[in-house]
């Protein structure tokens, strides 16, 4: 926790350098003129600066609401909204501004939640995910890797309560069924955690309508077959800060995985949504937080 507010708060130091360029460029300008080699280096610190606060301080506050449609064999209209990481970084006020415009949509048969709620939280959780609470349509959640010690620490009997408190199902290696539908939402456990148990897959037939609700598409890798007609899951930030030919290192799956739809060797849909929050810089760029839409038919 030290380490993230350290990092969060000595990144405003970036204004005050941001000053200092401007007043440097301001008093050597006639020099510089002069210099060609000088003036690319500063139009590339500028350029770099200008990254560095459009990712710290604009982009990871945005909210892009995006849509997707899936070839399941059933029909549904779901939202996903994962990876919050509400705590360091973030707080109920970024998590109110989701849900304000998690409501303002339509006909909406369920959310799902795919874990990493938290961030090494200071705040009381109850406080934290009060928000929750005004969610108008049924909700799902399963944990991650970082409300399960992997980092973080562990915070499933807790987040249990506070989520059950606030009317959200909370699944861990269990299943339920959407209200008015016949689709079955299987929850496993964080898989960083060795918690996911894959085998209760197999308590369904193919012919049913099923969801797997998981953390890291890396539980993927282990299916046997396609009783799974669609799995949702978080944890890749989508690389979080996505330069391109880099941001694919960043990614902690063991699976080349990314962010989007994937079709699934043992058959079945894979559906990575790339999140709200940040872990390690508080920064995204290029990819923005999103609620994702998820039409099925």
């Amino acid at each position: 926790m030290i380490i993230q507010s350290f990092i969060l708060y000595t990144s405003y130091l970036i204004f005050p350098f941001l000053a200092f360029l401007i007043y440097w460029n301001w008093k050597h300008r006639s020099t510089l003129k002069k210099k060609e080699i000088c003036l690319v280096s500063l139009g590339i610190l500028y350029l770099i600066t200008g990254l560095f606060i459009y990712a710290r301080f604009i982009e990871r506050y945005q909210i892009k609401i995006q849509t997707t449609q899936i070839e399941t064999g059933f029909e549904s209209k779901l939202i996903v909204i994962s990876d919050m990481h509400l705590g360091a970084y973030k707080d109920e006020s970024f998590l109110k501004r989701v849900v304000e415009k998690v409501n303002q949509q339509e006909n909406i048969d369920a959310v799902l939640i795919p874990g990493d709620f938290t961030n090494y939280p200071h705040q009381d959780l109850t406080d934290l995910f009060t928000p929750l609470q005004d969610l108008k349509f049924p909700t799902f959640a399963v944990l991650g890797n970082h409300d399960s010690e992997k980092p973080g620490p562990y915070l499933r009997d807790e987040l249990k309560e506070v989520l059950e408190s606030y009317g959200v199902i909370f699944l861990h290696n269990q299943s339920t069924q959407i209200p008015n539908t016949q689709i079955q939402v299987l929850g496993l456990g964080a898989h960083l955690a060795s918690e996911d148990d894959l085998s209760l897959i197999n308590q369904f037939k193919k012919e049913d309508d099923l969801i797997v609700l998981t953390h890291n598409p890396d539980s993927t890798l282990a299916y046997q077959d396609d009783r799974a007609d669609l799995t949702v899951t978080g944890h890749t930030h989508g690389g979080q800060i996505r330069i391109p030919w880099l941001y694919n290192y960043i990614i902690p799956t063991h699976g080349d995985f990314d962010q989007g739809l994937y079709k699934l060797p043992a058959g079945g849909t894979l559906f990575i949504t790339s999140g709200l929050g940040e872990v390690g810089l508080p920064m995204r760029l290029g990819i923005p937080p999103v609620i994702d839409i998820l039409i099925t038919k």
